[in-house]
């Protein structure tokens, strides 16, 4: 498959609101308090705010929830306990406990996440006035966000059909399954028993962060101070310039003037401007 990301990210773009990113790879981990540059689309980590200075309270919630998605039901999912049979089955034997995927279109996605937990930062908008000493002191950059929630998975599976009548076989780990099987049941201990047609396969587990929301500085407000009080870079040796009151009372007063929730569909200005990344932690 040629550009994976884009099939996948276009596919579940919305599915759990428009402010919510695919992360990809799937195998990258973030966390609330991670600050990553945008790049095609991509979140990629560039450090973290407590490198910065920053320090960050999150909560998590006690609530976990599973979802599956099967591109607008263009994959049909047929699941066998253990025991039972089916003509479907190539090559899951009559012990094993599995499903079988048969995708009706191409390029479309089979995902299913389970043991979904949000964490997030308490109260995102407190990130104002730290963006704004960071800004304003050349450590900020406009193309950086920071990580504000994210939503973690205790196990998951991806597939991509490379091609209209794509099939996959998934085998459950032995004694896995207890009760009535369910879809989602094919993101736990499963491994790949047969496939045809088929792009990326992809089945983890371990905490996989799969969506995250992030917030920027607006680009209305970055430009206004680099046009006010540009340039802010002051000789080598002298005390930083102080921060102006006003633009310290704006972050604290009103926030939503300095900072937003960035939507994955919205572009990202880049800066004539850019201060050191932050380090990794």
């Amino acid at each position: 498959m040629s550009d994976a990301f884009t099939v996948y990210s276009d596919a579940l773009r919305g599915v759990l609101g428009r402010a919510w990113w695919s992360v990809w790879p799937l195998s990258t981990r973030h966390a609330a308090g991670d600050v990553c540059s945008v790049v095609g689309g991509q979140l990629l980590k560039a450090g973290t705010l407590g490198s910065l200075g920053v320090p960050t309270q999150t909560d998590s919630s006690d609530y976990q929830d599973s979802l599956v998605y099967d591109s607008e039901g263009s994959v049909a999912v047929t699941m066998k306990g253990s025991g039972t049979t089916d003509p479907i089955f190539k090559v899951l034997t009559e012990a094993d406990a599995g499903g079988h995927l048969r995708f009706t279109r191409e390029r479309s996605v089979f995902a299913t996440f389970v043991g979904m937990r949000e964490s997030g930062l308490r109260d995102p908008y407190t990130l104002a006035q730290p963006l704004v000493e960071l800004y304003f002191r050349n450590l900020w950059r406009p193309e950086w966000v920071a990580v504000t929630h994210v939503l973690t998975a205790t196990a998951a599976t991806v597939l991509l059909a490379e091609d209209r009548q794509a099939e996959a076989e998934l085998r459950l780990a032995v004694g896995l399954a207890s009760g009535p099987l369910q879809v989602a049941d094919l993101a736990g201990q499963v491994s790949l028993a047969r496939s045809d047609r088929m792009g990326l396969k992809w089945l983890g587990d371990a905490d996989a962060t799969p969506f995250c929301r992030v917030v920027r500085v607006r680009d209305s407000w970055w430009r206004g101070v680099d046009a006010d009080f540009a340039p802010r870079q002051r000789p080598k040796g002298l005390a930083p310039e102080e921060i102006p009151v006003r633009l310290l009372d704006q972050a604290r007063e009103r926030p939503d003037e300095v900072a937003e929730t960035l939507e994955p569909d919205v572009p990202l200005a880049g800066s004539p401007v850019g201060g050191p990344g932050p380090a990794q932690s």
